[in-house]
């Protein structure tokens, strides 16, 4: 009956909202009624949602299954349930909705429409984008703009924005700090005034659109020239003023997290990534804000702002995972209302998690399902052609062409977001993860690539100091059991040693390859006193003092594996994207998978020591040869890991990254925009 009554209230105002909303307009312009307003105030209820990345179905695209644990549960076709469950409850007069941005891309349904080969259709006004139609279809009164609405491209962006239909009462899509360079005006809607009538009474809601200025360093290809990105604290002291003289409630759509800038040195040329809490405090006159960008669950902060005055912020969770609900009980104030902070009555935001809403929404699963069951039979094509088998088998101890092919996409990647690093070098970390992964020659698929990149990991550049990357490879070194000098090495035998942080061995994930410095790892000696000739390609040594920028990814940096000085260290680049989504873009892009394009041996182990370092290295200790190895077959029982980075018991190993189930994984993360690249560049 619900699902039924959502999709009546979608096709209504597709043919209807015009006269709908001239009908409220109308009634703003109308006197104040002549009755008195309710003695106890009226309630407003907004309902939120954020960084929903694509994700309208409960759909685990690489597993090709629906998300089964609690915690995983989300969706847009929940949250539709969940706000028809409310306006059914309070009211739909009562009841806004909302979304502070990063819609349009994250997942294969968004990116096959964004960037894909249903893009063209949006483009040209033949398609309707899937997000404008889940939004429109739910009933969203404002959404705000997030960093990720501008990767593939202003003119994808105003379709999607068209396609909102706004004019016949879809949502409006705000930023007000968005500034066209030629006009000097927002590019976007800068704000909005969402009238409700609730109990007989005009309630104006202003809502105003902030996004991160980070766009203008991860999107620089498509903004220079043509788009500016003022500081949320400067555009929030405008437009707060403005729309506060129009409305009885002020609300911010902020795309930014919540950050750590002392107020007293906030600096508004300096474009902070993260300023919620100083738009809360900097800035009176905000009753409300919305925020997402930091993927975090937190559903209610109280703010007292630097006038006294309090500001509620919620942040849902990611990817219609929850939607938060806040109630506002607004008092009279003179010919208008205000929110009422009284003891008893002060506002409060609490989210509702996708496994608490119950089935999903019938009509906006019915809505959509054509262009969910194309994307899917697109990405399970191929996306490259290998040359060779790739195989990682022998990754976790020789040096090997399929994981220089993930070393190469993050250096790639990282090198082109910095740009010019002065004396800086970048290196990259990459695991094997897998021993089982294969690129087969001939056609290579999305899911292949899946099967070599098992966790959705994001790509982070930290600088660190030549000692520093050193104490990281020896780190890494102690995966490897020690050997008498001069033994073979048996992978059998020879890797997934015990240590301090792992007792019962260190697994494969744990240990890391690094590309752009060349170094042997001698077996026979200590932990710690291992890694031997450390030096830059061109045969210089590596200083202690001198500076790196390594490219990992979120887990290490996070700490994940206990690796030394990366998570405090400088970070240069963030990049909120799954570096599995950066591979199949890069396959895509270059179509053809070569070892000749990425494939640089720099590191081997050995089990003697190197008496006189050369330039050049020589047949005593090549780093494309490992010191003399017993290969004894499928490298299956060295300890530990049975498969793919997998504990004995068979599950995947915690990367600190959501992982759904991933026994014949279906990758599916499309071409999600390889130029996706956000930076906090700190470097000189």
């Amino acid at each position: 009956m619900r699902a039924g009554t959502a999709l009546e209230r979608y096709i209504m105002r597709q043919h209807t909202a015009g006269g709908i909303v001239a009908a409220v307009i109308l009634a703003g312009l109308a006197a104040a009624p002549a009755h008195a307003a309710p003695a106890d105030g009226v309630d407003l209820t907004l309902l939120g949602t954020t960084d929903t990345h694509g994700h309208v179905y409960n759909w685990d695209y690489f597993a090709n299954e629906q998300y089964t644990d609690q915690d995983d549960i989300l969706g847009l076709t929940r949250v539709a349930t969940y706000v028809s469950d409310v306006r059914d409850e309070v009211g739909a007069e009562s009841v806004i909705v909302m979304d502070s941005g990063d819609a349009i891309q994250g997942t294969p349904l968004t990116t096959y429409y964004g960037l894909g080969d249903g893009a063209a259709g949006v483009l040209s006004g033949e398609t309707e984008h899937p997000m404008s139609q889940a939004f429109k279809y739910i009933g969203y009164d404002t959404l705000g703009i997030g960093n990720h609405e501008f990767n593939y491209g202003l003119d994808m962006l105003k379709a999607y924005e068209r396609d909102l239909d706004t004019a016949d009462g879809g949502p409006t899509l705000l930023g007000a700090n968005v500034i066209d360079v030629d006009t000097g005006e927002p590019w976007l809607e800068p704000y909005t005034i969402v009238e409700r009538e609730i109990d007989g009474e005009t309630v104006k809601v202003g809502v105003i659109g902030l996004v991160t200025p980070g766009v203008r360093v991860w999107d620089r290809k498509f903004v220079e020239g043509k788009l500016e990105f003022q500081d949320l604290v400067e555009a929030a002291r405008h437009w707060v003023p403005i729309v506060a003289e129009e409305a009885d409630v002020v609300a911010l759509n902020v795309h930014s997290g919540k950050g750590e800038v002392p107020n007293e040195d906030y600096d508004t040329s300096a474009l902070y990534e993260n300023v919620v809490n100083n738009v809360a405090y900097l800035v009176p006159g905000i009753d409300y804000i919305l925020f997402g960008h930091s993927h975090q669950d937190d559903p209610e902060t109280i703010v007292t702002n630097k006038d006294g005055g309090k500001v509620l912020l919620t942040q849902p969770y990611y990817w219609a995972r929850s939607v938060t609900r806040t109630t506002l009980h607004l008092v009279p104030d003179g010919d208008g209302w205000q929110v009422d902070w009284s003891e008893g009555n002060e506002p409060h935001a609490q989210a509702t998690y996708g496994y608490q809403i119950g089935e999903p929404d019938e009509g906006l699963r019915e809505l959509l399902m054509d262009k969910q069951t194309t994307t899917i039979d697109y990405v399970n094509t191929p996306v490259a052609t290998s040359v060779t088998d790739l195989k990682s088998e022998k990754s976790r101890y020789e040096d090997t062409p399929i994981i220089d092919f993930i070393n190469h996409v993050q250096l790639e990647a990282i090198t082109t977001a910095l740009g010019d690093v002065g004396d800086a070098t970048i290196i990259s970390a990459a695991a094997p993860f897998s021993r089982t992964a294969i690129f087969p020659e001939g056609d290579v698929t999305i899911r292949d690539i899946a099967g070599l990149y098992v966790f959705p990991n994001t790509l982070y550049g930290v600088e660190l100091t030549g000692a520093q990357v050193r104490d990281y490879l020896e780190y890494s070194a102690s995966y490897f059991v020690q050997v008498p000098v001069g033994a073979d090495f048996d992978p059998a035998t020879g890797t997934n040693a015990p240590t301090d942080h792992y007792p019962d061995g260190m697994p494969d994930y744990a240990y890391d390859a690094i590309a752009g410095v060349d170094y042997y790892i001698d077996i026979s000696q200590d932990v710690g006193e291992r890694i031997t000739d450390l030096r830059y390609p061109d045969g210089t040594p590596v200083g202690d003092d001198d500076t790196f920028i390594l490219a990992l990814n979120n887990y290490r940096q996070s700490g994940g594996a206990g690796f030394p000085h990366v998570a405090d260290a400088e970070i240069v680049y963030d990049g909120q994207q799954q570096i599995r989504q950066m591979l199949i873009d890069w396959a895509v892009e270059h179509e053809v998978i070569d070892p000749d394009d990425f494939f640089v041996p720099n590191w081997s182990l050995i089990t003697e020591p190197i008496t006189e370092p050369t330039q050049e290295p020589t047949d005593t200790a090549s780093p494309t040869e490992p010191a003399s190895p017993t290969d004894t077959g499928s490298p299956t029982d060295a300890g530990t890991s049975p498969s793919a980075g997998q504990t004995p018991g068979g599950s995947m190993p915690d990367t600190g990254a959501p992982v759904g189930p991933l026994a014949g994984a279906v990758a599916l993360l499309l071409l999600a925009g390889a130029a996706v690249l956000a930076v906090r560049r700190r470097l000189a």
